[in-house]
């Protein structure tokens, strides 16, 4: 798991092996952008809610699913007390590219969303072009600028310090 800002992480699959340390690191939501389904699920003693929405990374995203991708993880990042990890099956291309967009739809300009997240995340490639080119840049902003802002935790688009990141 890597730490991008104070509420918002990525990284591998949720796997039922790795919800344990997930749950230890704080996280209590998940956001999947896998094309497989969730091993996790929300309840009792394990996350507050768990949301799939299944995409590819061999081909550019349709618009409607940037924006259900980003209204989902607006959606769990804005709960209280939300710590959100959003994955794929490796944590290098759709989670990175997903929380990249959704940075940008909270105002993070385009360089400082990449930067937080590459800087963070070993291997992580936040806007693969496979994934998305300027039209989904343009759509995430405006979107975001609609419906996000002003952000009600503030506290999700502060970067987390490099200096206490690690893998965990």
């Amino acid at each position: 798991m890597y730490r991008i800002t104070q509420c918002l992480s990525v990284g591998p699959f949720a796997s039922s092996e790795r919800a344990e340390k997930l749950l230890a690191a704080g996280v209590t939501h998940v956001l999947n952008v896998s094309d497989v389904p969730s091993h996790v699920a929300a309840g009792d003693n394990s996350f507050a809610d768990v949301v799939w929405v299944p995409m590819s990374d061999s081909r550019r995203l349709a618009p409607a699913t940037v924006i259900q991708a980003i209204n989902a993880l607006h959606e769990l990042a804005s709960a209280p007390g939300a710590h959100v990890y959003v994955h794929c099956v490796a944590g290098q291309i759709r989670s990175p590219t997903i929380l990249w967009l959704y940075l940008m739809a909270c105002g993070v300009p385009l360089q400082d969303a990449r930067d937080w997240i590459e800087k963070r995340a070993k291997d992580a490639v936040a806007g693969h072009y496979r994934m998305v080119d300027r039209e989904h840049v343009s759509l995430a902003q405006k979107h975001g600028s609609k419906y996000y802002l002003p952000h009600p935790r503030p506290d999700v688009i502060v970067p987390f310090p490099l200096s206490e990141d690690a893998e965990e």
